[in-house]
């Protein structure tokens, strides 16, 4: 198959993945391409690795005058950002014999109307969208597949963001973790007296350390701030991330793929992954960190459990075929 991801604006670079390794597409040369999304040129995060599946291309629309000139079997598109430039059209024009495949990037979207994304979305050849969400909270949004269906009038096909879960697993995690916990998303809701930050509570109750590690990129293009994040995690045995949001979340993800417990968090992949904790309601999730952390068989069932399916739902060889199936 020959693949082509595109969006209408982003910081990386145009880059395309021969033999499993991004080269920028833009050079005379074979050179390796390295962002902040990515490990050396090896893995891309969530919607960087989907060219990584097929040894395929990721375009950035704004980086050309022209489009490039490539035999693409399939297209898989997000425009959200500069629909007063970019549309379906455009893209068939230069790619006639393409399938055109509508996906999610950004998880919301500020630069456009509701209807002009339906009408996006209409416009494809098939609709994706990367998290089981049925209903969105906000009526006049389309953040759900129900909303979705309703709002397009068509099937709208359920297909994760990728991740190299085997990458993550054999590069990074370690066997003898600490027992400490990763405050991946401070909250500040309180449980107990005063300003007293209920992470921080967490751990002061229960004798169990509390880390933070926070990476800041530079420069998108050349500070390779994922690993750095990556390195600073792994040796914590949980992390608490009560993101509120209901979207498709990575940070699940790579919790499974590198034996962390993940706690709190509304988000697609933390209700797949580990639904015992996936809650936000502060006074239950003491209850379940309560439990899980005075047993031990417990929590290395759960650990192993997430890991089998994460690799299920989100590894490279499951989108791959899942994608597969859906454009067939």
């Amino acid at each position: 198959m020959n693949f082509a991801m595109m969006v209408d604006g982003c910081a990386q670079h145009s880059y395309f993945v021969k033999d499993k390794k991004a080269y920028k597409l833009k050079s005379d040369n074979l050179e390796p391409y390295v962002h902040y999304h990515s490990i050396s040129n090896e893995c891309g995060l969530g919607i960087w690795g989907w060219p990584f599946l097929f040894n395929g291309y990721m375009i950035n629309l704004t980086e050309w005058d022209e489009l490039p000139t490539l035999d693409l079997d399939v297209i898989m598109i997000a425009l959200e950002k500069k629909l007063d430039i970019y549309n379906v059209d455009i893209i068939r024009k230069q790619y006639p014999n393409a399938m055109i495949v509508s996906f999610i990037k950004e998880a919301h979207w500020v630069h456009c109307t509701v209807q002009q994304r339906v009408d996006f979305f209409k416009s494809c050849d098939v609709i994706t969208f990367p998290w089981k969400i049925e209903k969105d909270l906000d009526p006049n949004g389309i953040l759900g597949l129900e909303n979705m269906k309703e709002k397009c009038g068509r099937d709208v096909h359920y297909v994760p963001q990728p991740h190299d879960i085997s990458f993550l697993y054999d590069r990074y995690f370690e066997p003898n973790r600490n027992v400490q916990i990763l405050n991946y998303r401070p909250t500040q809701d309180n449980l107990v007296s005063g300003n007293e930050d209920y992470i921080e509570y967490i751990g002061n109750k229960y004798n169990v350390n509390v880390v933070k590690h926070l990476v800041k990129s530079k420069d998108p293009h050349k500070d390779n701030t994922w690993e750095q994040f990556l390195s600073g995690i792994t040796k914590s045995l949980y992390c608490f991330n009560t993101a509120n949001q209901r979207v498709g979340g990575s940070m699940g993800v790579q919790c499974a793929a590198l034996g962390i417990l993940n706690f709190g968090g509304i988000q697609d992949s933390h209700e797949i992954l580990f639904p015992e904790t996936a809650t936000n309601d502060l006074v239950k999730l003491e209850e379940i960190f309560e439990k899980i952390h005075n047993d031990f068989e417990l929590r290395e069932n759960m650990i192993k459990r997430a890991f089998d399916k994460a690799v299920e739902i989100y590894s490279h060889d499951s989108v791959r075929k899942r994608f597969t199936e859906v454009i067939t």
